[in-house]
């Protein structure tokens, strides 16, 4: 009988075999529960984070947050004027007006760089509040509950604008319409605009604010204010007014003035006729209306009243013949060789085109100031525009001196156009005051507004894109 053949492994030598099958078994599944376990902490985590977000956004609706409105020591724009801001410009960066008069995207140090008298009212107004202690309070923006003529309420959040209110703007419609559009170019131009403070503010389209609005408390963005030794007993001051670009940088229809970029564009062209700066007409040109500034106005009249150097006429903007007989393009004002200014209810939207001419300003003691104001000069060699009394008592004087002093005349109309065409009154330059001016409020408020509503758990204004396709 055959031997009975054996299987090649016995008991002895399957037990180990079995032993580590099953240790594999138990590590596979000792890393299958040890993979599980991460993911569920992973998702617990994230679901945790959300969590968190949910809560944070809940908070954040339903509170103001308080801030230190001096601290840290070094504030946004004291960082960008001692060059430890985040950004730097190249070394030997320069403004050129013929390749960044159009930028409305300016980093902040190129600003400060290229234009260093730029933001004087905007400085004195934060000045005012450190210097009494006396911080932007959510609460001295929401006393005014009610907005006046010409008036709207606004808030930038992370760099976006909204709309909370907007008042009755019967007359000044296109004009609150043209400073929102300018305000938020300057938004969208800027990169990184989520680096902005978020603040909320009030703000007039209307010539000035009037003392019962600036009696409901609260500080207002407006297109002109005056310095409190020029305001007249009993008149309440405009230590409450910042200032910011006025409408006429976008557009200003009404009178027929082209967009501003346009406008600058037109001016140039005629200018860029009169090579010879001699060539130009030999007169004093003014066209205006009487029923704003009327006592000035008619001083200005009566000074020019048949003189030879003056051609100043007024037009009536409700009567088609007066407007066909005297009214004079914006940028044809611009062959004349010396250019009139006269305040109006306030200050006049015409000042800013005047002064992008190669021509000489000239224009009475200024009570309004304006956004450039700090870049007048009027004297020394740098002056680029004349000053005359009131009442333009010394006009004739001036007019006189300076057409016997043709170089003084060019010299002085070259200044202008160095000062204001080619810089403090670019497009870029405009951009630029809008983010000054909107650090320089962050700085001195102690709150950031918050974007909904923590009632409602609604936005508490309308964004703007969406607020410009509705009917207002």
């Amino acid at each position: 009988m055959a031997q009975q053949l054996k299987p090649a492994w016995g008991v002895s030598s399957r037990f180990p075999t079995i032993i580590r099958f099953r240790s594999l078994v138990v590590i596979a599944c000792s890393l299958a529960l040890v993979l599980f376990a991460s993911f569920f902490v992973i998702d617990f985590k994230n679901k945790n984070y959300q969590l968190q977000l949910q809560l944070h956004q809940l908070f954040r609706n339903n509170h103001f947050f308080e801030k230190p409105c001096y601290a840290p020591s070094h504030s946004a724009t004291d960082l960008l004027q001692d060059g430890t801001w985040q950004h730097e410009v190249p070394a030997k960066w320069q403004f050129s007006a013929s390749r960044d008069a159009n930028n409305y995207g300016l980093s902040s140090e190129q600003c400060l760089a290229a234009f260093p008298k730029l933001f004087t009212e905007i400085d004195k107004s934060v000045k005012l509040r450190k210097e009494t202690k006396n911080p932007i309070t959510f609460d001295e923006i929401n006393a005014r509950k009610t907005l006046g003529q010409g008036m709207g309420r606004a808030m930038i959040y992370q760099g976006e604008l909204y709309i909370i209110d907007y008042g009755d703007m019967t007359y000044t419609a296109t004009r609150a319409k043209s400073t929102l559009h300018s305000l938020h170019r300057a938004l969208v131009s800027m990169t990184d605009n989520e680096s902005l403070p978020s603040i909320e503010f009030h703000f007039s389209a209307d010539d000035f604010v009037w003392d019962s609005l600036k009696a409901e408390g609260g500080p207002v963005w407006s297109y002109s204010k005056r310095n409190t030794a020029d305001i007249d007993e009993g008149d309440i001051d405009d230590n409450n007014i910042w200032l910011m670009p006025d409408f006429g940088y976008w557009a200003w229809p009404e009178v027929n003035i082209a967009p501003y970029r346009e406008a600058r564009r037109r001016i140039a062209t005629v200018d860029a006729q009169f090579d010879d700066f001699q060539t130009k007409k030999k007169q004093l040109v003014w066209r205006g209306a009487m029923n704003t500034g009327a006592e000035l106005r008619e001083q200005l009249l009566e000074a020019t009243r048949n003189k030879y150097w003056a051609s100043v006429r007024a037009v009536d903007w409700t009567n088609e013949q007066s407007i066909a007989d005297n009214m004079l393009p914006i940028e044809d004002h611009c062959r004349y060789m010396f250019l009139a200014h006269t305040e109006g209810r306030s200050f006049s939207g015409r000042g800013k085109y005047l002064l992008n001419c190669r021509s000489v300003f000239i224009s009475h003691t200024l009570l309004w100031h304006e956004a450039h104001h700090a870049a007048l000069l009027s004297s020394g060699p740098d002056a680029n525009y004349v000053e005359v009394k009131r009442d333009f008592s010394d006009l004739e004087q001036k007019i006189e001196f300076l057409l016997d002093h043709p170089d003084v005349a060019e010299r002085i109309a070259n200044n202008s156009v160095k000062t204001f065409r080619d810089r403090y009154l670019t497009p870029a330059a405009e951009a630029c005051y809008w983010r000054y001016l909107i650090r320089k409020w962050g700085e001195v408020c102690d709150f950031e507004p918050r974007l909904y509503d923590g009632k409602t758990n609604k936005l508490r204004g309308q964004p703007y894109e969406e607020w410009l396709l509705s009917a207002h």
